[in-house]
């Protein structure tokens, strides 16, 4: 058995754009990452171009997830969306119902992870 046969198909695809998405980046220590920019454990504030409306969610690891507080993995179509976006950029992800555009509005970061 594979690492990769533990995840499931979207997964995977998400994991892919990680990483790709990561092989175009660089390293910047925390102290020099822009505050507009999203990283794990980025409160992003978002407006749905579809609905209307605003909504909030903290990007974290896997582990960390939990739908209920708005805690959403870097590795779900969203996630991997958002991370290393800036505040004002569009987004496009896919969910069940369809492809999904939101604006990034806002984003804070977390001293405590």
């Amino acid at each position: 058995m594979l690492f990769c046969d533990f995840f499931k198909e979207q997964e995977r695809k998400s994991i892919r754009k990680l990483h790709y998405a990561i092989s175009q980046g660089y390293v910047v220590s925390a102290e020099k990452m822009p505050s507009n920019v999203v990283t794990t454990h980025s409160q992003v504030v978002l407006y749905d171009l579809l609905y209307g409306k605003v909504f909030g969610l903290t990007l974290v690891f896997p582990e960390d997830a939990d739908s209920q507080g708005f805690k959403v993995s870097i590795l779900t179509s969203i996630g991997t969306a958002l991370i290393g976006r800036k505040t004002g950029e569009t987004v496009e992800y896919s969910t069940p119902s369809g492809i999904r555009r939101c604006t990034i509005k806002a984003i804070s970061h977390s001293t405590n992870p």
